[in-house]
């Protein structure tokens, strides 16, 4: 049986760096994107479990990536997260309309970044829509 596969949106290479720290006792692969077209362009392929989302990034801007993702039929169902350092409620609102399952405000706190992340590992669990 193949890793499962997680796709870490972000322009900062030490948010990949934190997620794979954080969940290194957990048997999965990352795919890193650093822009808005390299996310588009590898999800499918990667086909990963779940997809972070920087929601400021350079290239096609988040909320298009966002849009783009959820109406890929293959990726409908992968759950999406974004992170954000604008902790505005409008702007969180806005994720949450563009596809996003919920919105996490950076700088984050670690466990509660490895307790959302391994929420969505497990297939029956399903946190709601929010953000933090």
């Amino acid at each position: 049986m193949s890793r499962a596969t997680r796709l870490i949106a972000d322009d900062s290479a030490n948010i990949p760096r934190i997620i794979r720290f954080l969940l290194n006792d957990l048997d999965f692969d990352v795919v890193e994107a650093a822009d808005g077209n390299e996310a588009v362009r590898l999800a499918r392929p990667c086909q990963p479990v779940l997809i972070l989302l920087d929601l400021c990034m350079p290239g096609i801007d988040s909320w298009e990536v966002a849009t783009r993702l959820c109406a890929d039929p293959a990726l409908e169902e992968v759950p999406l997260l974004a992170t954000t350092a604008y902790n505005v409620s409008s702007t969180n609102l806005a994720a949450l309309h563009a596809g996003c399952q919920q919105v996490v405000a950076k700088p984050f706190d670690l466990h509660e970044i490895s307790r959302r992340i391994t929420a969505f590992m497990l297939p029956h669990t399903r946190l709601a829509p929010h953000y933090a």
